[in-house]
């Protein structure tokens, strides 16, 4: 066991180590690549590929070295591990808002997951990261408990004109929201008459969910119904999730026409 520990220590104090074992996991390569790629001195590597050598995780084949099948698993777990530390860093701060339990997933499967964070000098990035998405976007499935108040007309003109194919499921209380605008209203109303299906879900939802071709788009809600963080991530596991989540939902959810967007005073 302390020989284990003492290689997982040799790896861990060295981010050069690290590298030059995942470049050699890639592929074989030669003296002057590694070199070059490490840039580091030719007496420094030679010491490393010795290193290397001594723990069977490497071996030579006339001019190139190439990692053994041990020296591939443990160049493979060390970058999972590293994927899981950089994971757990960006994750750390917005925990607080994502609810892991109720979803049913877990934090390391958002493993390189994009964040976009609302700051101070730019509350609404979000949303704008959000639009970006949706400009080319195809098809979406939205799963919504909040109606994003920086949202603007353009994100809804490619589906009010049937520019790009969209079922939208919105809770009670978004729907709600929504009729506490006319503009709002308007918008949905607009794609309800251009066939667009929209449903309401009598029930809480964990998270916003849209589903943008490949790409799965998470957003929480805030104290204050802002939204403080998007995650955008193109996992398969995550995108099965996805799919499945917004099924289930819409199975339970009833397809509104636009009365429902509709005040006695309009």
């Amino acid at each position: 066991m302390n020989d284990s520990f003492e290689d997982i220590q040799f790896l861990a104090r060295s981010q050069t180590r690290i590298h030059a074992l995942q470049l050699l996991a890639e592929q074989p390569r030669d003296r002057d690549e590694l070199i070059d790629q490490l840039d580091i001195s030719r007496a420094t590597l030679s010491r490393l590929l010795r290193q290397f050598e001594d723990r069977k995780w490497v071996s030579q084949d006339g001019a190139q070295y190439r990692t053994t099948r041990f020296g591939s698993a443990m160049a493979e777990d060390i970058t999972q591990l590293l994927d899981t530390a950089t994971t757990i860093r960006h994750f750390q701060g917005i925990a607080q808002y994502l609810p892991f339990d109720e979803l049913g997933i877990e934090f390391h499967q958002l493993r390189g997951a994009r964040l976009t964070e609302a700051t101070t000098s730019d509350p609404a990035a979000p949303a704008r990261r959000v639009g970006q998405l949706l400009d080319s976007a195809d098809r979406t499935r939205i799963l919504k408990q909040a109606i994003d108040p920086n949202a603007s007309r353009p994100h809804y003109e490619a589906v009010i004109q049937g520019q790009q194919r969209t079922a939208v499921i919105l809770t009670h209380e978004a729907v709600d929201t929504v009729n506490e605008s006319r503009t709002t209203r308007q918008w949905f109303q607009e794609m309800i008459a251009n066939e667009v299906p929209v449903y309401r879900y009598d029930g809480n939802i964990p998270v916003n969910l849209k589903i943008i071709d490949e790409t799965v788009v998470l957003s929480v809600t805030d104290a204050n119904g802002l939204f403080p963080v998007l995650i955008e991530t193109e996992d398969d596991e995550i995108f099965s999730w996805a799919v499945e989540t917004f099924e289930s939902y819409g199975d339970q959810a009833t397809l509104v026409d636009q009365d429902a967007f509709r005040l006695s005073v309009d």
